[in-house]
């Protein structure tokens, strides 16, 4: 009987498995992944901060990094679909802490199932960012909290800090997460809470080791840049009264309605509210403790966007795992009203990933044709100019291409759309190219320049590629069409 049992949960696990896969193949890029993307290829031969620059904490980067060396040329797929086996990860550590927290099985497993669903869990499994990453460690420090609670072990307390930490350092919207639980500890647990603030240090310590080596980078990347970049590009554009706090909690309660997870916010709130006499196991206050973190989290960058959301969903499927079993209880047919619902709920949250799903059938991928194209790109440089230098705003499009890609242009457009905000000096200092300082090419000018991906939108209109194409031009550069019909490949002229 016990593998007849475990038929339906296997196939729901390799179904999930197919589903993340075939979705990150098909999704398009994300217009942020170009900094994710090279991060880790850059982290695969230089040392981050010291020798290039980074606009976020170093573990995506350094855990992707690997990547790089064991697939090269087709470094694009292997980064999606590792990123895609840990929203996988993710799932099944929600569903076993809900199982340890006494939530029942099916229970546990339309919990899951309704943050699968989600927007945010679908786009962050299905695009190279540093979401998912820290997502699945938080995940897993919140199992070895519950198990913690129950079993009381230093051991525990220390895991879940360590992997806490460890989220922070890929992703620094965790830290409320985390916070909330140290504030949960000290009350709750006062004497185990020491041991989660230490784990918390041993997992930060990557970053700090990091930091150590090259501070004025990293705290450039990590926090100087968080702090005044996107404010002075919106503005740049027009559009700083996007980035206002009422635009930001509209744009929040969008994301969370793109599927079931503002439902579900609002039923447990209701529900907590109902039952707010009633004493609670403590799982089920930890996990409010960490809605309140969550929420906090999703709420802190700017500007607002929607993986932001993702340090809240693993404590929503928790409380979601416990209301789901106390809904057995109201009157008769309120269960399934909410179940169907939360179903109905979902579909916004399926529909972007199932349309990219449905273009692929017709069109192919796009992840696997843009690494077509990136060494369609790398044979034309080699052939033509015999070297292999090249500059872009858009490092995702060439990582694939065996080609050289300039250091300074590691943070794709951001730091370089935004030059005017530091000096020369400092932008060479940290290994940043800014438009001041675009002339330090003539140095050793580049064999190539890819440009066509920074031509601004509806909303931000200002263009990043402009200055580069001037560049190329003015030195008498030869133009050549990307097969993508979007990218413009300048190639040097020849000196043989």
């Amino acid at each position: 009987m016990e593998p007849r049992g475990a038929t339906l949960p296997v196939a729901a696990t390799a179904a999930a498995l197919l589903w993340f896969g075939i979705a990150a193949l098909a999704t398009p890029f994300d217009h942020d992944e170009s900094q994710y993307i090279a991060g880790a290829w850059f982290s695969s031969h230089l040392l981050i901060y010291r020798d290039f620059l980074y606009l976020q904490p170093p573990l995506h980067a350094w855990l992707f990094a690997p990547l790089a060396v064991g697939f090269p040329g087709r470094m694009l797929v292997a980064m999606r679909l590792a990123t895609a086996a840990c929203a996988l990860i993710t799932l099944l550590l929600l569903h076993f802490a809900q199982r340890r927290a006494g939530i029942s099985r099916a229970s546990a497993a339309l919990a899951t199932a309704f943050i699968a669903a989600t927007a945010a869990f679908q786009f962050t499994a299905s695009v190279t960012r540093n979401d998912m990453l820290p997502t699945m460690l938080a995940t897993l420090a919140m199992l070895l909290s519950v198990i913690a609670l129950q079993a009381g072990g230093r051991r525990h307390w220390f895991g879940a800090g360590l992997f806490f930490g460890l989220a922070v350092a890929a992703k620094l919207n965790f830290i409320p997460l985390g916070a909330a639980v140290g504030g949960f500890a000290l009350l709750a647990r006062p004497r185990h809470a020491a041991w989660l603030a230490l784990g918390a240090l041993a997992g930060l310590a990557p970053m700090l080791v990091a930091c150590a080596l090259a501070p004025a980078a990293f705290f450039y990347g990590v926090v100087t840049f968080a702090a005044s970049g996107p404010f002075a590009w919106y503005a740049a554009n027009g559009a700083g009264d996007e980035l206002s706090w009422g635009e930001k909690f509209g744009d929040l309660a969008k994301y969370l309605w793109r599927g079931p997870a503002l439902l579900s916010l609002a039923a447990i709130i209701a529900h907590g509210w109902a039952s707010r006499g009633r004493a609670g196991p403590p799982e089920r206050r930890l996990a409010c403790w960490m809605i309140g973190g969550g929420l906090i989290g999703a709420a802190l960058p700017t500007p607002s966007q929607l993986q932001y959301v993702m340090p809240l969903l693993p404590p929503l499927g928790l409380a979601l795992g416990f209301m789901l079993d106390d809904a057995r209880a109201w009157p008769r047919r309120a269960r399934p009203v909410l179940i169907a619902s939360l179903c109905l709920s979902a579909v916004p949250g399926l529909l972007p990933a199932t349309r990219h799903v449905i273009a692929m059938a017709g069109h192919g991928s796009p992840i696997l044709a843009a690494s077509d194209h990136a060494r369609w790109a790398g044979a034309q440089v080699r052939r033509l100019t015999g070297d292999d230098e090249i500059v872009t705003l858009s490092p995702q499009q060439l990582v694939d291409s065996g080609l050289n890609i300039d250091r300074r242009f590691a943070p794709g457009p951001f730091v370089y759309r935004t030059g005017w905000t530091m000096e020369g000096a400092e932008a060479r200092r940290i290994h940043a190219m800014i438009p001041a300082t675009l002339a330090d090419l003539d140095r050793d000018p580049p064999e190539a320049i890819l440009v066509g991906y920074e031509m601004g939108t509806r909303k931000l209109p200002l263009r990043p590629d402009d200055s580069l194409i001037a560049y190329a031009k003015r030195r008498a550069y030869r133009m050549l069409a990307m097969p993508d019909g979007v990218g413009k490949l300048y190639i040097r002229p020849s000196r043989r």
